[in-house]
């Protein structure tokens, strides 16, 4: 009886902890409001159509001081939703504090502000915008049209389609941002070209009174850091969609390098070695998935221009090659194929020094990639210069050479050996002339 109860507490035992994994497997998510301007929660679950089986989301409005961000340093949830308020400065200061908010960004948080024509997001949250590049139109601001009482929104006022494939025809009641030209803002909905953004109130226009003249603003703008946290601004409610809550909250347009190796091509089973040779033959591969539905596939470029590129570097790229499709694999063993391989094959420049294969993908809508591998290229050692009987252009200097003591060696010889030199015959000379001679020498000088 002992064992069995034992058994049954450790089979409850088990029983909680995959239930508390299950519950504590959701994301948290932040929904901050204005009681006063919000009074049914179900319009905003509306709007962002959270699933409850994958997010935790709670609801806190701006009046409550005690809430925050943090607990014990760590980021208490992974996204955070900032509706209008009604007030520039709000009571929940740890919320909203702007450099709570960048810390929190730079940890990896997600952030969706919402504005609206007569309200906008706290005025801690417009000031981290305006550090990410963004700068909604001041508080009562509206979009109006020269020659319509309605201004209205459509497919037309895309920016881009990577990240909104659509927009709603929809008569647009919200406000609009001028942005920086930052190569992290992406812009999704475009002011109408007969538009402006100005306050109500002001009946008589001016440059000091208007803040955007038309398709100078922006309706809807995603940012992303280079730690792939992603945001985005919207003037409007309206203008929030399923595929913008998607994207934000990571759930597609996510990629995942596997894996990233190098070696030589006539010795692939040693790779990312740290020493190269000049000219030698080199591959470059990696295996990249995408997130799809919550499941790892591999990830195919949707275009020419989303092609991977491998950049092989020193202070400035020497080579920057484009990468091409392998085919897709595993990146477990006897597992789905979920990544695709992509690779390059070049050869190393003739200049030795420190080098680095670096893989810097950043396209619009997705998740950035980035790997960089330091290896050092050696220049030639003595024994592997080639000898001189293996260039051709050498042979002509070579046969030159050899000429050249052939024919020394033939002068030697036919000096020593082949020819007889001529000797002058010797001439009698008399006794006579002989002291005839002597005689003429000893007669001194006058």
């Amino acid at each position: 009886m002992f064992s069995s109860a034992i058994a049954r507490f450790v089979a409850l035992a088990t029983i909680l902890v995959f239930a508390s994994a299950a519950i504590n497997s959701k994301s948290p998510v932040l929904v901050a409001y204005d009681a006063n301007l919000v009074t049914d929660l179900e319009v905003l679950e509306k709007a962002f159509q959270l699933d409850s089986n994958h997010y935790e989301i709670n609801y806190v409005d701006y009046s409550k001081k005690e809430e925050s961000l943090f607990e014990n340093g760590e980021p208490r949830f992974d996204h955070v939703i900032f509706m209008p308020s009604s007030k520039k400065l709000v009571d929940a200061k740890s919320l909203v504090e702007k450099h709570k908010l960048l810390e929190f960004f730079n940890l990896g948080g997600n952030i969706i502000a919402v504005g609206s024509a007569e309200y906008s997001v706290p005025e801690e949250v417009r000031s981290f915008l305006n550090q990410a590049g963004i700068h909604p139109a001041p508080r009562g601001y509206a979009v109006s049209d020269h020659f319509d009482t309605e201004v209205t929104v459509g497919d037309k006022n895309l920016a881009s389609k990577r990240i909104l494939s659509q927009v709603k025809d929809l008569k647009y009641e919200g406000t609009a941002a001028l942005i920086s030209n930052s190569q992290l803002l992406f812009p999704l909905v475009k002011a109408p070209r007969r538009s402006f953004t100005s306050s109500p109130k002001d009946k008589v226009l001016s440059g000091e009174k208007t803040w955007t003249v038309g398709e100078q603003g922006f309706l809807a703008v995603a940012f992303q850091g280079l730690n792939n946290a992603r945001g985005a601004w919207v003037g409007s409610l309206d203008l929030v969609s399923d595929e913008l809550v998607s994207w934000v909250l990571q759930e597609r347009g996510v990629l995942k390098l596997q894996f990233a190796q190098h070696y030589k091509q006539d010795e692939p089973g040693v790779t990312n070695r740290t020493l190269y040779r000049i000219k030698d033959s080199v591959y470059y591969t990696v295996g990249v998935s995408e997130l799809k539905d919550g499941a790892w596939v591999p990830y195919a470029p949707s275009s020419e221009d989303d092609v991977l590129q491998l950049s092989f570097k020193m202070l400035d790229p020497y080579q920057r090659l484009n990468m091409t499709l392998l085919g897709p694999a595993a990146s477990k063993e006897d597992g789905a194929n979920d990544m695709n391989v992509f690779y390059v094959e070049f050869q190393i420049p003739d200049h030795h020094g420190m080098f680095t294969y670096e893989l810097d993908y950043k396209r619009e809508g997705l998740s950035f990639i980035e790997d960089k591998k330091v290896v050092t290229v050696r220049h030639l050692a003595n024994d592997e210069y080639k000898r001189s009987w293996e260039i051709t252009n050498a042979w002509m200097y070579m046969v030159s050479a050899a000429l050249v003591v052939i024919a020394w060696f033939v002068f030697v010889a036919n000096f020593l050996y082949l020819g007889v030199p001529k000797t002058a015959p010797k001439k009698n000379v008399s006794e006579k002339e002989t002291k005839q001679k002597q005689q003429r020498n000893r007669i001194p000088a006058p």
